[in-house]
């Protein structure tokens, strides 16, 4: 069997490519368990060698995948050169700076009623780890996390999107700088994920829809394998009366349409305080009106990656039309041209509740605008959804952004910015409520692919312990120790007496 690959921008064919047999899942489980053993035998610094050479190359060839990854999905070579190629060069760096400290014992706190012994936190790699990426960012969303997994010792199957086969076939061209078997990247659709989730992983780290979040979830918790689901949204940007409007403006109109709108974290709604809205209105029109769409070098969106996201976001347009939406820039569905997967970015007004697109997660180049009154409003609007990813707000008062930011149940937030936050592998990324389980980039980023061992050391000199057997006698210098130490007024003097008397028992 192979996977076809099209050009969504024009439908050109880029190739066909060899799907990975169902039947060979438990194969490729026994190749990646036996390589791990030797590949965790490495040092964090041998291993991270393997990652800096794939960062070179990624750069010496960055061209060429930037090429590879805006043919496959539609999006312009400028956004696949930065949020993928330079996204996932970054994502190396910083997986290369921090590894070594965070895969080395972390020293912590010993209480003093442990006085003489040590506590540190062992870090070890999880095993056979399987990580299933997406087509929106095929390229960084994937290099991500394999780099973090790699580092602390994993093995990875990878399964990129069957969307985009020819950034898997890219990355598993990739895969050979690292010994056999360490990373393996496998193609295939759902039913190679099902039988891949199904021999046992160690780690699940998946990206893409909630509905197949759940499947996996289902499937992991039967024989409770850990994982980290990063799945949709459905983020709101916030305006105040007293934000930069142009910048404002330029934000939602980048972070409603790049990558035409296939963002986890894209802006899918806009609350505009109810005294600068027509003014705000109007600046987001002019701005959305300079953007040119097309496929070469100096286009700001490109296509649709898929025919079934393109018809989904077709249908929310229409659903919000019918309702008696406003359609202030770009066509009605009626006048959209089949024929390619373009949509000219869409922004409405007049929005209900009741609208497929306030609730459902868009994932296209759509853009609603709703006013809003005061705070406390706008928060409940924002608030408003199954998700949890991300959002942000713009306004000139910090205290009120923080303030807000605080209010907002979600896993990422910008102030006075937007999208941006994932950007930072400094900060976790990760969602809550429907939008996902657990964090990655970061700290918790490599963390999250190991396992901990919480470690309390004692020299074992001494023959016995305050605990241990017997019990007799001991009660009263208990409630003496406990209260002198715990109470309302520590007394150190009598805390030490207790507890030296409990030593000599």
């Amino acid at each position: 069997m192979v996977l076809k690959a099209q050009a969504p921008a024009d439908g050109a064919v880029l190739g066909s490519f060899e799907e990975t047999p169902v039947t060979e899942a438990g194969q490729i489980y026994e190749n990646s368990r036996e390589a791990q053993h030797s590949w965790a035998a490495l040092s964090t610094v041998q291993r991270l060698s393997y990652l800096k050479r794939f960062r070179h190359v990624l750069v010496d060839l960055q061209e060429e995948i930037a090429d590879i990854i805006a043919a496959s999905t539609g999006k312009t070579k400028t956004d696949a050169l930065t949020t993928e190629v330079m996204g996932a060069a970054d994502a190396l760096k910083h997986v290369e700076k921090e590894a070594p400290s965070l895969m080395s014992n972390e020293k912590v706190k010993t209480p003093i009623h442990f006085a003489g012994k040590a506590s540190y936190i062992n870090r070890k790699p999880r095993g056979s780890v399987l990580i299933v990426s997406p087509w929106n960012f095929p390229f960084q969303l994937a290099v991500s996390p394999v780099a973090e997994a790699l580092a602390a010792g994993n093995t990875v199957i990878l399964k990129p999107s069957e969307d985009t086969p020819m950034v898997g076939e890219l990355l598993r061209r990739l895969s050979s700088l690292f010994p056999e078997h360490v990373l393996q990247v496998v193609m295939g659709d759902a039913d190679l994920g099902e039988a891949l989730t199904s021999e046992d992983p160690d780690f699940i780290h998946f990206t893409g829809s909630v509905s197949t979040g759940r499947k996996i979830q289902e499937k992991a918790a039967q024989k409770l394998i850990p994982t980290i689901l990063e799945l949709g949204g459905k983020d709101t940007m916030t305006v105040f009366e007293d934000a930069n409007l142009q910048r404002a403006a330029k934000a939602a109109v980048w972070g409603s349409f790049h990558n035409s709108g296939q963002v986890c974290l894209s802006t899918e709604r806009v609350l505009v305080q109810a005294g600068i809205y027509d003014s705000f209105l109007s600046e987001v029109k002019q701005e959305a009106a300079k953007l040119r769409q097309g496929k070469d070098i100096d286009a700001d969106i490109g296509s649709m990656t898929t025919r079934r996201q393109y018809e989904h976001v077709k249908e929310q347009v229409q659903d919000a039309l019918d309702q008696g939406a406003i359609l202030e820039t770009g066509r009605a569905p009626g006048d959209w041209d089949d024929s390619n997967l373009f949509i000219e970015p869409v922004i409405l007004t007049n929005i209900k509740p009741s609208m497929a697109l306030w609730s459902v997660e868009t994932f296209g180049p759509l853009m609603p605008i709703r006013a809003f009154e005061t705070e406390e409003e706008a928060a409940a609007l924002a608030n408003d959804t199954e998700y949890g990813l991300g959002g942000s707000v713009f306004t000139s008062d910090i205290s009120r952004a923080e303030r807000f930011t605080g209010r907002m149940k979600t896993g990422n937030m910008n102030i006075n910015e937007v999208l941006v936050s994932v950007a930072n592998f400094y900060l976790p990324y990760g969602g809550v409520k429907n939008s996902g389980i657990g964090k990655y980039h970061g700290r918790d980023g490599i963390r999250s692919f190991c396992i901990e061992t919480s470690v309390l050391a004692d020299k074992g000199t001494e023959d016995s312990e305050i605990i241990w057997y017997p019990n007799a006698g001991k009660y009263d210098l208990f409630l003496d120790m406990i209260s002198n130490f715990w109470g309302r007024r520590r007394n150190w003097k009598s805390f030490i007496q207790s507890y030296m008397s409990l030593n000599k028992l």
